[in-house]
């Protein structure tokens, strides 16, 4: 009887980053500009420095920059999105990121964790952004979202009913991050039901995180990039 190989979680990330390295072999100039401007630029900005000297000037607050926090910024940044929802916003601090690009941004957020609610509210005290800090559940929203950023380690409550909460809130130009969607398998499950969604085009697997579009102009595709 053949013996079946799995790649170890090692294994599969090297493969990630072996395929579609730089945009190698992808054929959509939209994805493949977003690969090159976004996704793998190493280009310092100066907003970085200024949302760390802000981070550090907030009493008690242990943070570490991760990769996620910087894509963050750089895909708002990119497609200029002004209506932001974080789901599972956590300490706060990946909300910054999002919302540091322009002082026009409206973010509202979620987060259950009352511990994680006390420091995100110190963190968004001075930061100057319009920001609403949802603690008993998902905001009804009555705007489009530009945005959707869901942290599905953070916000554990998340169910079937996800699908159904996004879908009045997307419009053509939505992107949806979402991040560790290989954790576990309830993450998985969450993942391909927004995959799954009717209405989405392309589909960025970063191994961890995912990035969705709705932009009818795209083909329905999804692709493994290197992050």
């Amino acid at each position: 009887m053949p013996r079946i190989y799995r790649l170890s979680r090692t294994g599969l990330k090297l493969l990630y980053k072996i395929r579609h390295h730089r945009g190698h072999g992808i054929h959509s100039p939209f994805v493949f500009n977003l690969i090159n401007k976004v996704i793998e630029e190493k280009t310092p900005y100066h907003a970085y420095e200024d949302i760390q000297a802000y981070l550090d000037s907030v009493p008690n607050i242990d943070y570490s920059q991760r990769k996620y926090n910087l894509l963050s910024f750089r895909l708002v940044n990119y497609f200029e999105a002004k209506q932001i929802l974080e789901i599972g916003s956590g300490t706060g601090v990946n909300t910054i990121y999002l919302t540091a690009p322009s002082s026009k941004i409206d973010c509202n957020c979620a987060e259950l964790s009352v511990k994680k609610i006390a420091r995100a509210q110190r963190i968004y005290k001075e930061w100057g952004r319009k920001i609403n800090l949802n603690t008993h559940g998902l905001p009804v929203l009555d705007k489009k979202q530009d945005c959707i950023f869901i942290d599905l380690n953070n916000y554990n409550k998340l169910n079937s009913n996800l699908v159904n909460y996004i879908l009045p809130l997307i419009h053509e130009g939505t992107f949806i991050i979402v991040k560790d969607i290989r954790t576990n398998k309830r993450h998985q499950m969450l993942w391909k039901s927004i995959m799954d969604m009717e209405s989405r085009t392309a589909v960025l697997d970063l191994f961890n995180i995912g990035i969705v579009f709705f932009d009818r102009k795209l083909y329905r595709w999804n692709y493994q990039i290197s992050f």
